[in-house]
């Protein structure tokens, strides 16, 4: 093989060329990434705010699951007391057969509106019976809805059951 000077340069010339395009490419995609990166924290931001207002106004007001213990006889057929939460102050507005706080993730499932505050609900023995608070003017309102197996309509039937001022006092 012939190593002379100018073959040399040449493979110097041309590795820099490569290297100096490789470079160019890499700073583009690197600003590229930048700028995803700036919109993918923007919206990171933008869910945080509304996971942390959702947390907060949740942990002031939700719906609440409690089993109720019960003799050997009635255990067979489970009972469970819901109360509505406000700060402090519980008052219970329900005994369903089955209960378990039901996810925002799941509301569409149970026909529940994405802004409802709080749900709970269950299913047990071929019917389940389900809760949620939502803003209505103003207002806290608890609507109670019910599903069983032989319905024909898929319709939970969802029913205003108790209303809230947000300082707690019942609307009649």
């Amino acid at each position: 093989m012939n190593f002379d000077g100018n073959s040399m340069f040449y493979t110097q010339l041309n590795l820099g060329v490569a290297f100096k395009s490789s470079l160019k490419y890499f700073f583009c995609f690197m600003v590229l990434l930048a700028c995803k990166s700036d919109k993918a924290e923007k919206k990171y931001e933008e869910k945080a705010q509304a996971s942390t207002e959702l947390i907060e106004q949740s942990a002031y007001v939700l719906l609440l699951c409690k089993e109720v213990m019960t003799s050997e006889e009635e255990a067979e057929m489970p009972t469970y007391e819901v109360f509505f939460q406000l700060g402090e102050n519980k008052v219970k507005i329900a005994d369903i057969l089955n209960c378990e706080t039901i996810s925002p993730e799941l509301y569409e499932q149970y026909q529940i509106p994405k802004n409802a505050i709080s749900a709970v609900g269950g299913w047990w023995a071929g019917a389940g019976d389900y809760l949620y608070i939502i803003e209505e003017n103003g207002n806290y309102v608890v609507k109670k809805g019910d599903m069983d197996e032989g319905r024909e309509e898929n319709d939970y039937f969802y029913k205003t059951i108790v209303q809230y001022t947000k300082d707690g006092k019942e609307i009649f």
